[in-house]
């Protein structure tokens, strides 16, 4: 099969397909509307020539429609340089949805809830930081679901959004080296890999963990050559 041919098949151009439907069947909620006015890239479009965002969620468990986003933490990076100066935390006034299970974990209490942003305002600024962006994302269904219903869409309308996940981009590379279990866990990863240690389980400082990993896997796939988007668009899919 030619390399054009396997092209076309590729999770992109069905993506892209999907989003210009909803966008014409006049079901996207006015909110969501900008992300679906921006068109995806190509597979073979460098990494070098888009725009990303890392982007990370803390929530009050992982299940979407009774839990909450407690914050959300997300930078830029614009290959290879990732932009510390444009970092953003915010916490999201939800304080009736933290349990003490994920309070342990995350040390976000009802308290520190109480200035947080309406959930709708941090829906706006997610709209805005995203609009036309690659999202990169540890563990990305996680953030796929809860971005999917912050934005009130449907069960029929998938997120226009390219998504390359971390977890599963290790889990690709993993594929050939017998191991049964891996531990795919961000800070166990990292350490594998021996990069240093950081604050876990804090949205902000989990971006940034999540986005220096991304650019260490992208030098161990990709080696001297450009980085191209398709190939670990794929891997982020398995």
């Amino acid at each position: 099969m030619s390399q054009g041919l396997l092209s076309r098949f590729h999770p992109l151009h069905r993506m892209e397909k999907q989003r210009s439907r909803a966008l014409q069947e006049g079901t996207v909620p006015a909110l969501a509307k900008p992300l679906f006015e921006a068109a995806l890239p190509s597979p073979d479009c460098l990494l070098s020539e888009v725009q990303c965002v890392v982007l990370d969620f803390e929530t009050s468990g992982l299940d979407c429609p009774n839990d909450a986003i407690l914050s959300v933490g997300m930078l830029n990076l614009n290959y290879p340089i990732l932009s510390l100066g444009s970092a953003q935390h915010y916490y999201v006034k939800a304080g009736h949805s933290v349990v003490a299970d994920t309070a342990v974990i995350n040390h976000i209490v009802p308290e520190t809830l109480m200035g947080g942003m309406p959930p709708e305002q941090v829906a706006g600024l997610l709209v805005d930081a995203l609009q036309g962006k690659v999202v990169i994302a540890h563990g990305a269904w996680i953030e796929k679901q809860f971005l999917h219903a912050l934005l009130g869409l449907d069960d029929n309308t998938s997120l226009p959004l390219v998504f390359l996940d971390t977890l599963a981009i290790e889990r690709s590379m993993m594929v050939n080296t017998g191991m049964v279990r891996p531990d795919l866990r961000l800070a166990s990863i990292r350490e594998n890999r021996s990069l240093p240690p950081y604050l876990a389980h804090n949205a902000f400082a989990d971006a940034v963990a999540t986005g220096e990993l991304l650019l260490a896997q992208v030098a161990d796939i990709f080696g001297l050559k450009p980085p191209v988007l398709g190939p670990l668009v794929r891997r982020s899919a398995n």
